[in-house]
C-alpha cells in the first residue's frame, strides 16, 4: 500500500467522524438491547407451541408474527459411535459435500497462470466488500 499524508483538516474531520462512528455504534447497541427486550415481552404474551408460530391482528390493520424454533447442536462423532453400539439403524446424521472457490488456488492462477486465469475469470463474480472501519478507544 502507498504511503499518504493527511492533512489537518482531513485529520480534524477523521477526528469529528470517529467521535460519530462511535456514538453511532453505542446507540445502535442500545436499540439493539432495546429491541430484543420489547421482543421477550411479545413473545411472553403471545403462546406458541415450542416449535410454530401465531400471528395476531392488531389496531390499524398491523398483524404480528411470533415464530418459535428450536436449535440444535450435535457431537456427530458420538452420536455415530453411540448408534454403532446400541441400534441396528442409521444414526440421524446427515452427510454433504459442498465445493467452493479456492480463492488462494484461484489467486495462485492469476499469477503463475494468467492464460488459463483469463478462461476461469470468466465464471467468477468479483465484487468489493463493504469497507471496514474500527476505532479503538483509549483506555
Amino acid at each position: 500500500m502507498s504511503q499518504f499524508v493527511l492533512t489537518d483538516l482531513a485529520l480534524r474531520r477523521l477526528d469529528s467522524l470517529a467521535g460519530d462512528l462511535l456514538d453511532a455504534k453505542a446507540e445502535e447497541d442500545i436499540a439493539r438491547k432495546r429491541r430484543i427486550a420489547i421482543e421477550e415481552q411479545i413473545a411472553d404474551l403471545v403462546p406458541t407451541e415450542e416449535r410454530g408460530q401465531q400471528t395476531v391482528s392488531l389496531s390499524g390493520g398491523y398483524k404480528l408474527t411470533v415464530k418459535r424454533d428450536l436449535s440444535y447442536k450435535a457431537d456427530v462423532e458420538a452420536i455415530c459411535a453411540c448408534a454403532a453400539k446400541c441400534c441396528e439403524y442409521p444414526p440421524p446424521i446427515k452427510s454433504k459435500t459442498t465445493h467452493e472457490l479456492d480463492v488462494a488456488g484461484y489467486e495462485w492462477y492469476r499469477e503463475r497462470y494468467p492464460d488459463v486465469f483469463s478462461l476461469l475469470a470468466q465464471h467468477v463474480e468479483v465484487k468489493p466488500k463493504k469497507v471496514a472501519i474500527t476505532v479503538k478507544v483509549p483506555k
